[in-house]
C-alpha cells in the first residue's frame, strides 16, 4: 500500500500515515526510525547539540471511551501518523 500522505495535516513535522495491518508500512516505519537513529549518531559525531525523534500518534476508532478523545493508545490504534520532531 505504501505511506499515505494526508494533505490536511498542517504540521511541517508530519511524515505520513502507516497502517498497522500492512507489513510493508511497518517495515517502512522501522526504516524511518533507523534513519533518524543514524542521523542522530552523525549529528553527535559532528558536535551538534540537538537530536531528532519519531513520534507516532494513534489513529482509529475511539471505542466510545472518553479518555481516548485526546490521544488514542498505540495498542488500540488501527493506523499511526508519524512525525519527526527536534529535541
Amino acid at each position: 500500500m505504501g505511506i499515505k500522505i494526508n494533505k490536511n495535516r498542517v504540521s511541517d513535522s508530519y511524515i505520513g500515515t502507516f497502517d498497522y495491518k500492512n507489513s510493508d508500512d511497518m517495515f517502512q516505519l522501522d526504516d524511518l526510525r533507523t534513519m533518524v537513529k543514524h542521523m542522530n549518531r552523525d549529528l553527535r559525531d559532528a558536535g551538534m547539540d540537538y537530536q531528532f525523534y519519531v513520534k507516532c500518534q494513534g489513529r482509529g476508532h475511539r471505542q466510545g471511551v472518553r479518555r481516548y478523545n485526546q490521544s488514542l493508545p498505540l495498542p488500540l490504534a488501527e493506523k499511526v501518523d508519524a512525525y519527526i520532531y527536534r529535541r
